[in-house]
């Protein structure tokens, strides 16, 4: 016998494909209900354009070669952000959500580094250099880099991380689970080094080619391996 239909979900209650409501799971976005991260609102339409805006205006002068590259980067691109002191722009560059990024004097940003901060915060400060290829993914979170500090290429910091935990929901649509890395004055970061979220590296600081940081560094401590242990301390 064919079970009877089950009657319609009011709009707003748990199982409603009806995002208005005030609560209740939305049911389109994948990311609601026991054990998600709530709701994930869909960019507007206007948001989008300006993304799209965005990313356009950075691809039109992103491989310009020679020093008039770096001048024209410079020129083009200073207006996009929150803040942008003397930077130089290496060719190359990925970067989205600039309207959230501050970025000091005399930043340096190497060849092919991507460089986002969507729905975060991103502050280099006062001579931060990163060098090629480095990945500093601030989206729903906060990376904050202080002064003097140098990040060696391939580097990965993420100040969010994928949220996991139900086994009935892709990863990819269970959403973020925002956090924040910070990282003080003068600390020197090598090559190919993956910095997860909710770390903060203290002042002077090194950490070691290849290391993967999941927990707080001590300041002008050395620490090196996967996962990074202190191996000594400067001076």
């Amino acid at each position: 016998m064919a079970r009877p239909a089950s009657p319609a979900t009011p709009p707003g209650a748990p199982g409603s494909s009806d995002s208005s409501g005030a609560s209740g799971s939305c049911g389109s976005c994948g990311a609601c209900g026991p054990g998600g991260p709530g709701h994930v609102d869909k960019p507007s339409a206007q948001s989008r354009l300006g993304a799209a805006l965005e990313e356009f205006w950075i691809a039109l002068f992103a491989w310009v070669p020679t020093p008039l590259g770096l001048a024209l980067r410079l020129l083009a691109w200073r207006w996009l952000f929150a803040a942008c002191g003397s930077v130089r722009f290496g060719t190359g560059l990925t970067l989205a959500g600039c309207r959230n990024m501050r970025l000091g004097r005399g930043v340096r940003l190497g060849r092919g580094c991507f460089v986002t901060a969507g729905g975060g915060s991103l502050t280099l400060g006062e001579n931060v250099a990163v060098s090629p290829c480095a990945h500093l993914g601030a989206d729903n979170g906060r990376i904050e880099i202080g002064a003097q500090t140098a990040i060696g290429p391939g580097t990965v910091i993420r100040a969010a991380n994928h949220r996991f935990a139900r086994q009935d929901l892709p990863i990819m649509h269970q959403g973020h689970q925002p956090g924040q890395v910070i990282i003080e004055d003068d600390v020197w970061i090598g090559a190919n080094c993956v910095i997860t979220p909710d770390v903060r590296i203290g002042r002077g600081a090194v950490v070691g080619a290849g290391a993967v940081v999941t927990r707080n560094v001590a300041p002008f401590s050395i620490v090196a391996g996967v996962p990074a242990k202190v191996i000594g301390r400067r001076g």
